[in-house]
């Protein structure tokens, strides 16, 4: 009976050392510790651009290949302009018919004028004779009718030359608005002829080439990027919940997708302030400390914005903190639930600013 006695109470203590909850246990270190902001990205020239098309035609000429340096305006690709040429032709040949038609002896104006001459004559017959026909009314050699009849072809005959004046003038101002428009439509011919040669602005570096001689390329097509021939930049997308810590300088250690394990440092060199709806994030500048040869524009990226550091923080590891920033401390066989004010906080550390010491012991629920 004894023996069974002896059994229960040690079944007992075993139920209750099982049911006991366990914790892992830590305290506080002084370390240094890093706050950094992750962001994706890409390499680009600086000051880049896109050679875009204008018109549609086949590229029949290209005049340089990648990581070619050109000049401002020079000659980057030629597109077919044959039937752009026939244009120009067009509009030559009615600028060439218009310059005819203003001369002095244009046969428009030469026709109004044989007309003008046929008028003047005729006023000047009819003038002649209103006057010979008032001298004889005085002397009643002719009736008031007759002389009634003679002023009236006095009158028609002034209003016809009036009139092929006023036609002169007006064929005249035609024929050079016609010399005017034809001479722009020759000019604006010329200039849609220049949308066929694809050019640099101003010095450049030749970074990607999209089309090739020989392909057919659409109005609005890319045909080729280029940009700033001595830098590139690291263009980063920041989400909005982070750019705020972001500032001018801060260090930025950049990793390659074309080289991974690889870490290269940047500076932050422009925050831009415009928010991009596309990419939801802030674009955010950044360039190499060093010179990076043989960087391939295009090339995406994943870099850590260091934003904060701190060579002698008090830490404790991120798992024990619970929402609201809350911790559960040890107090002699006590568990006590504690809230803290934190600072910069890592991957791996939070850094306690207030709320707790270095000699208390914190535990974690399993």
């Amino acid at each position: 009976m004894k023996r069974t006695l002896a059994y229960v109470v040690i079944i007992a203590l075993l139920s209750t050392a099982a049911c006991k909850p366990k914790y892992d246990e830590a305290t506080p270190k002084v370390g240094p510790v890093t706050e950094a902001v992750f962001a994706s990205g890409i390499i680009e020239p600086k000051d880049a651009y896109t050679v875009t098309s204008l018109s549609d035609g086949f590229i029949v000429r290209s005049y340089v290949v990648e990581n070619d340096l050109v000049d401002d305006g020079e000659l980057l690709f030629r597109l077919d302009n044959r039937q752009q040429n026939t244009q120009v032709k067009i509009a030559q040949t009615n600028l060439d018919y218009a310059k005819i038609n203003t001369a002095n002896n244009s046969p428009t104006l030469l026709q109004i004028k044989a007309q003008i001459d046929a008028a003047k004559v005729k006023l000047q017959t009819d003038s002649v004779n209103l006057q010979r026909y008032e001298h004889l009314y005085t002397t009643n050699s002719v009736s008031k009718q007759d002389l009634d009849n003679t002023r009236l072809n006095y009158e028609s005959s002034l209003s016809a030359y009036k009139a092929t004046l006023a036609s002169y003038r007006a064929s005249e101002d035609k024929v050079n608005q016609d010399y005017i428009n034809s001479r722009s439509m020759l000019q604006n011919a010329e200039a849609g002829n220049e949308y066929y040669e694809l050019k640099a602005i101003g010095p450049s570096k030749v970074y990607q080439i999209f089309k090739k001689q020989g392909d057919l390329v659409r109005k609005g097509d890319q045909v080729a990027q280029l940009g700033n021939p001595d830098s590139i930049v690291i263009n980063l997308d920041v989400d909005e919940g982070s750019i705020s810590k972001v500032q001018l300088g801060q260090q930025v250690l950049v990793e390659l997708n074309t080289e991974k394990n690889k870490t290269y440092e940047a500076r932050v060199s422009k925050i831009y302030p415009h928010f991009n709806e596309t990419s939801q994030s802030y674009k955010v500048e950044a360039r190499f400390l060093k010179e990076m040869p043989g960087l391939i524009s295009g090339t995406q990226l994943q870099a850590n914005i260091i934003t904060n550091r701190k060579e002698n923080a008090m830490l404790i590891p991120h798992v024990y903190v619970m929402p609201d920033n809350k911790v559960l401390v040890k107090k002699d066989k006590k568990i006590d639930t504690v809230t803290i004010t934190t600072g910069i906080v890592s991957d791996d550390w939070i850094e306690v600013l207030g709320g707790l010491t270095n000699s208390d012991v914190i535990v974690k629920r399993p």
